[in-house]
């Protein structure tokens, strides 16, 4: 199964997977076509959660089919709980 964008606000991109798992990207406004935004591929796996850190180019393909331009832009690193024993 493939995964879902759909955007949300003016500001918002939902991706959703086969799981119902969804994690929210940026988006601008008022450009026309619109963008949204992902992290750069070196920091891709450490601003997004697990269940998408392999599926960088399915994201980007289901941006564009909303009709969005896809631009890399900062994001920052998404705190994990620690699952190291001690």
């Amino acid at each position: 199964m493939a995964l879902s964008a759909n955007p949300q606000w003016k500001e918002e991109m939902v991706i959703t997977d086969e799981e119902r798992r969804s994690f929210i990207f940026e988006c601008g406004w008022g450009a026309d076509p619109p963008v949204a935004y992902v992290p750069a591929q070196d920091e891709w796996a450490q601003c997004v959660p697990d269940w998408l850190a392999e599926r960088r180019e399915e994201v980007i393909q289901a941006m564009r089919g909303t009709g969005h331009r896809v631009k890399e832009s900062a994001y920052a690193v998404l705190q994990r709980p620690n699952t190291e024993s001690s």
